[in-house]
């Protein structure tokens, strides 16, 4: 026992005979009073009290590493099981109890593992055919094939069983994979863009699009993830907002010329010398017409084309009908005026005769 705890059993002793007042509080009093009156008990709560806080840090590091991988959704059933142990055991307050909850969560965090890991694999491999597919691998090789390295060490960390470190791996592999897709799609956009010559309609955001894009790719080979997927997103949503504005500002041209060419088709008559293809011709435009109130400019582009082409179709065929029947008419009068020379000279013959 500690040499002051004695000490103090001396002075209370002396006290409590009444030999000597007490000059002072004694600092270990309750601790020396509850030896005297409880020493089993005294002697027994403290490594059982330290055990009881182990068990109890088990319990809880368990179940967070249980939580952590899915084991609720994975197996629910096993994971009620291990709730109600836990529960129980913080009623009973022992270790034993703890201990039963912390082999439990244990429990199903072993046969949770196996399918988390492969659900991660499916979510990377699903992502990588598809891009494959789309021929971004040979687009991007060297990123390609760095992504591919992290998600093959995602797979050894899991069989080595260093479980955290192995769902960080597989989560950078698969945002590696997401950034590629994101700045694939990017790309593609652009293209559209140039190919319909859609640049001058946001020649700004154009060009900040493209900046971001490079600064996606800087990202990516730094190793800056985060950065590289924002950038590749925000270039993608730029490119996106340069092709709708191309789109609404292309529909409305088309709108205008189709709308040109409906008016010269009227003129002509074309509703009646071709009624059936000038009614078609009609249908579409006003299809069109509701895609462009609703906002669907590139249908709307689409569609007004179309009936831009059946509207003058039908202005040329009313034409040539207007021309071959004006040809028939020219003929016929000239037919007609034949006729009545034969007719006269026949009647000046028949005149000089009867002279």
């Amino acid at each position: 026992m500690h040499k002051q705890a004695k000490k103090d059993i001396i002075e209370l002793s002396i006290y409590l005979k009444g030999e000597r007042p007490m000059k002072k509080l004694l600092f270990f009093a309750p601790f020396i009073i509850a030896m005297l009156v409880f020493p089993c008990l005294v002697s027994a709560q403290t490594p059982q009290s330290d055990t009881l806080d182990a068990a109890v840090a088990r319990a809880e590091q368990a179940r967070k590493e249980a939580a952590d991988f899915e084991s609720p959704a994975y197996f629910p059933g096993e994971w009620e099981s291990a709730e109600t142990r836990y529960i129980h055991a913080g009623h009973e307050k022992t270790a034993a109890a703890y201990d039963s909850a912390t082999d439990a969560y244990n429990s199903v965090f072993h046969l949770a593992i196996p399918l988390y890991a492969q659900a991660r694999e499916d979510e990377i491999v699903t992502l990588r055919n598809s891009l494959v597919a789309a021929g971004v691998r040979a687009f991007f090789p060297d990123i390609f094939a760095l992504a591919d390295k992290t998600a093959l060490s995602a797979q050894d960390q899991y069989k080595a069983e260093d479980y955290y470190t192995a769902r960080s791996t597989a989560a950078q592999a698969l945002q590696m994979y997401q950034i590629m897709n994101s700045a694939h799609n990017a790309w593609l956009t652009q293209r559209e863009i140039k190919g319909r010559e859609f640049e001058a309609y946001d020649a700004d955001n154009f060009k900040l699009a493209g900046d971001i894009l490079d600064g996606a790719m800087d990202a990516y080979k730094a190793g800056n993830y985060t950065q590289a997927q924002e950038d590749a997103n925000e270039a993608l949503i730029r490119y996106n907002l340069v092709l709708a504005v191309g789109w609404a500002s292309y529909a409305e041209i088309r709108f205008s010329m189709a709308e040109t060419e409906r008016k010269a088709a009227l003129e002509i008559k074309a509703n009646i010398a071709v009624r059936d293809l000038f009614t078609e011709a009609d249908s579409t435009y006003k299809t069109s017409v509701d895609f462009y109130e609703s906002q669907q400019y590139e249908e709307a582009a689409k569609q007004f084309i179309n009936s831009e082409t059946m509207f003058v179709a039908a202005g040329a065929l009313a034409s040539e009908k207007r021309s071959n029947a004006a040809e028939t008419i020219k003929e016929a009068r000239e037919k007609v005026e034949k006729s009545s020379e034969v007719a006269r000279q026949a009647e000046i013959l028949i005149k000089g005769r009867s002279r």
